[in-house]
C-alpha cells in the first residue's frame, strides 16, 4: 500500500497561497491572466537565480547554437511563459467549456482518428511545451480524450486540484507507480496514452540524443509501442500572443520492430525524442528549460557501441513515418 502523503506546515501554506490567487484570478480576463502570469514569471527569474542558472545550463549544453544574448533573452522569455501558463492554468478551473473551446483551434482531428481506427490504442506524444493543459482540455472537449500519465504533485492538498482540472471533460491521469499496468487496461479500451516524453529519468531511462546531450528517457511508451505494434500519434501545440493555442496533431507513425526487443525500444525512444526536440526548435521558449532535462548522464564506457550512435530517425522509420520538421 502506497504511503498517504501528509501535509505539513509549507504545504498549508501553498495551499492558502493557491486559494487566495484563485480567488483574485477570477476578476481577470483571460489576457489579464497571461499577461500578469508573464510579469510573475519575469519577477521569479529576477529573484531565483538558482533557476535562473539551470535554464542557461540547459541552452548553453543544447545545440541550438545560440550566442549568450541569446541565451539570456531565451531565459527571460521561458520564465514569462511559464509564468503565464501557470495563471492561464489557475483561470481554466472555473472557465466555461465555451469559453475554452474559444481558446483553442486544432489542425490534424483526422490523424487522431485514423490512430484510433486502428482499434489498438495510442501512444500520444507531447511534452512540456506550450500551454500542455489547455491543448489536453481542448482535446477532450472535441472528444477526443487522453489518458495522461503524470507525477502527482508535491503537496498532497494541491493535488486534488490539479487532477480535477485535468479530468474536468474526460481526460483522466494515470500514476507513474503502476503506469504500465493501467495503460494496458486502458489500451485493451482502445484509449489514447498520453506520453510527456521530455523529462529526465534517472536511472530508470534509456540513452537518447536530445539536443545534442544525451538524456535519459523512460522507455515505457516505446516498450509499448514496439511490443503491440501501437500508432505514435505526435500532438503539439503553439501559443499566440493572446494566450490561445493551436493544437497540431500530427500524423500517426508505427516504430520499427526487428525482432530485438532492446534495440526496437531504443529505437522507438529515440524517434519520439527527435519528433519532440523538432517540434521545440520551432520556438525553444516554450519548452520547460527549467526542468535538469540532462542531469543524467551515462557513466564513462557504459553506451555499448549500438547507443554510442542512434540510429538516423528517418531512416529507420521508413516510408510509413513522419517525425518532426514538418
Amino acid at each position: 500500500m502506497a504511503r498517504i502523503n501528509q501535509p505539513n506546515l509549507q504545504h498549508w501554506i501553498e495551499f492558502g497561497l493557491f486559494k487566495i490567487a484563485e480567488v483574485l484570478i477570477r476578476l481577470l480576463t483571460w489576457r489579464g491572466a497571461c499577461r500578469l502570469g508573464a510579469g510573475l514569471g519575469l519577477l521569479v527569474w529576477f529573484l531565483d537565480p538558482a533557476h535562473r542558472r539551470i535554464v542557461r545550463s540547459n541552452l548553453r549544453a543544447s545545440d541550438l547554437g545560440v550566442d549568450e544574448t541569446e541565451v539570456r533573452r531565451l531565459t527571460r522569455r521561458c520564465f514569462a511563459n511559464f509564468g503565464s501558463m501557470l495563471l492561464a492554468t489557475l483561470r481554466m478551473l472555473t472557465m466555461s467549456p465555451e469559453r475554452i473551446r474559444d481558446l483553442v483551434r486544432i489542425e490534424g482531428l483526422e490523424h487522431f482518428d485514423a490512430a484510433a481506427a486502428e482499434g489498438k490504442g495510442t501512444i500520444a506524444l507531447t511534452g512540456h511545451f506550450g500551454n500542455w493543459e489547455l491543448m489536453a482540455l481542448g482535446l477532450s472537449l472535441e472528444g477526443r480524450s487522453l489518458a495522461v500519465i503524470g507525477r502527482e504533485l508535491d503537496n498532497p492538498l494541491l493535488e486534488p486540484y490539479l487532477s480535477g482540472l485535468r479530468g474536468r471533460f474526460g481526460n483522466s491521469v494515470i500514476a507513474k507507480n503502476g503506469a504500465v499496468r493501467e495503460s494496458l487496461k486502458a489500451l485493451k479500451q482502445g484509449k489514447a496514452i498520453g506520453f510527456l516524453l521530455d523529462q529526465d529519468a534517472q536511472k530508470n531511462g534509456v540513452f537518447t540524443r536530445f539536443f545534442g546531450q544525451w538524456a535519459s528517457t523512460f522507455p515505457t511508451a516505446g516498450m509499448l509501442a514496439t511490443r503491440y505494434d501501437l500508432p505514435i500519434l505526435p500532438i503539439f501545440n503553439r501559443v499566440h500572443p493572446d494566450g490561445s493555442v493551436t493544437v497540431l496533431i500530427r500524423p500517426p507513425f508505427h516504430a520499427p520492430r526487428t525482432g530485438n526487443p532492446d534495440q526496437d525500444i531504443l529505437a522507438a525512444t529515440q524517434l519520439m525524442t527527435t519528433c519532440i526536440e523538432d517540434e521545440v526548435r520551432q520556438d525553444p521558449a516554450w519548452w520547460f528549460w527549467m526542468h535538469r532535462r540532462f542531469k543524467t548522464q551515462p557513466k564513462a564506457g557504459s553506451l555499448p557501441p549500438e547507443k554510442v550512435q542512434p540510429a538516423d530517425t528517418e531512416t529507420q522509420a521508413g516510408d510509413n513515418v513522419v517525425v518532426g520538421r514538418h
